[in-house]
């Protein structure tokens, strides 16, 4: 199998010698390494020459936004995507492959190669594989990972700065709720940020949580709940499963939003849409 290989060196977890590494792996394993490229100031002209190349497979080693940028590039036509995990949280190999090591996902991938479709959501033209945060609380993600890192006053800078407690700037959510599932109907309200997520199992579908919170005192306590568990565990919270959403800003103002992680805007109203064959990707067999 020919092998076209896809590397973003500054993603948090990429070691030094990733592409020294990425070679000799591919070598034991047997099959061809027809390109690798390890550069990201051409990330995306890589992306897609690889995407269109005459390679069996691709592989894409770095953050959430560089394995979504592939995928999105590889398409359903294109070969299929092995996503090994390079960035801080690895949404998307975790939830492909659970949470192994790369070598271990690449071995596993490459002993018995075989393909799959996976689903995606589509915000205004830009697709995303887990989830899409939208509200000032998506400036969460940079507090989380400051937390993480044990630098508090980072942390609380990013809070203030990025006005991630304000209130009053709020989001106007619509979505018709899927039968057989609770709060089952058309749905329209306001919610301070709310993210929406591809289901783990089922059919494809996007769950929808509406963050409302009655005071600011409550939104420091959701903030908080959100930095330490997730936003599933953090309250008060409006939930409901649909297939479309529409995101609007009360105040016609730009809407901040992170899909996959990648910090974007949206000018105005983001329609949000299902595509169930959005990508290929090599299927690994459960590690041992």
């Amino acid at each position: 199998m020919k092998l076209s290989v896809i590397i973003n060196p500054l993603s948090r977890s990429v070691p030094k010698g990733a592409a020294d590494e990425m070679e000799a792996a591919i070598r034991v394993s047997g099959h061809d390494l027809c390109a690798l490229s390890c550069s990201a100031d051409r990330l995306g002209e890589s992306v897609r020459a690889a995407a269109a190349s005459d390679a069996d497979a691709v592989i894409a080693w770095g953050g959430d936004g560089t394995l979504a940028c592939t995928l999105t590039a590889c398409g359903m036509s294109g070969p299929p995507v092995l996503a090994l995990p390079g960035g801080t949280m690895n949404m998307l190999p975790k939830r492909l492959y659970g949470d192994a090591p790369w070598h271990d996902i690449l071995e596993r991938a490459l002993s018995k190669p075989d393909s799959r479709s996976i689903a995606a959501g589509e915000a205004d033209q830009r697709r995303f594989y887990i989830a899409a945060l939208f509200g000032r609380l998506t400036a969460l993600a940079e507090t989380r990972e400051a937390v993480r890192k044990g630098e508090l006053l980072d942390a609380a800078q990013a809070l203030v700065e990025g006005e991630v407690l304000d209130v009053e700037t709020r989001l106007r959510l619509s979505w018709k709720a899927l039968p057989d599932h609770l709060h089952t109907g058309e749905h329209l309200l306001s919610a301070v940020a709310a993210a929406v997520a591809l289901t783990k199992d089922g059919p494809p579908a996007f769950e929808v949580a509406a963050i409302d919170p009655d005071s600011t005192l409550d939104l420091m306590s959701t903030a908080l709940d959100a930095m330490i568990h997730g936003w599933k565990q953090a309250d008060p919270v409006e939930y409901g499963v649909s297939r479309s959403v529409t995101v609007h800003e009360l105040g016609d103002a730009a809407i901040p939003a992170t899909l996959d992680g990648e910090q974007v805007s949206f000018a105005g109203p983001v329609h949000i849409r299902m595509i169930e064959q959005a990508a290929r990707v090599l299927y690994a067999e459960p590690g041992h």
